[in-house]
């Protein structure tokens, strides 16, 4: 059974949440609003079982997965996404995947 353990902003920041597929563990940010969070926990809990190769089709797979059983918490989980530090975090999982 996958663990999840609830972690502190400063934890996991830039993160929302992360999967340890080998551990069967996930950690998800604290500070989240509700819906956010039970988005983002059933995202990395998504993770912790998808057997695809690319790290960008396995985030289209859990986004995909977890907006439609948490509809409210994705839509949530954009609008706060929009912050210059998320932004920035993506642009650097972007980049530093491609090369």
């Amino acid at each position: 059974m996958p663990q999840i353990v609830y972690l502190p902003r400063e934890e996991l920041y830039p993160r929302y949440g992360y999967a340890q597929p080998s551990r069967q563990i996930v950690y998800v940010r604290e500070d989240l609003p509700s819906s956010v969070k039970k988005f983002v926990t059933f995202h990395e809990l998504y993770h912790l079982e998808d057997k695809a190769g690319w790290w960008f089709w396995r985030e289209i797979r859990a986004n995909v997965a977890g907006a439609l059983k948490h509809p409210i918490g994705f839509m949530a989980c954009v609008l706060i996404s929009l912050a210059p530090y998320r932004l920035k975090y993506y642009w650097q999982r972007i980049v530093g995947k491609a090369s």
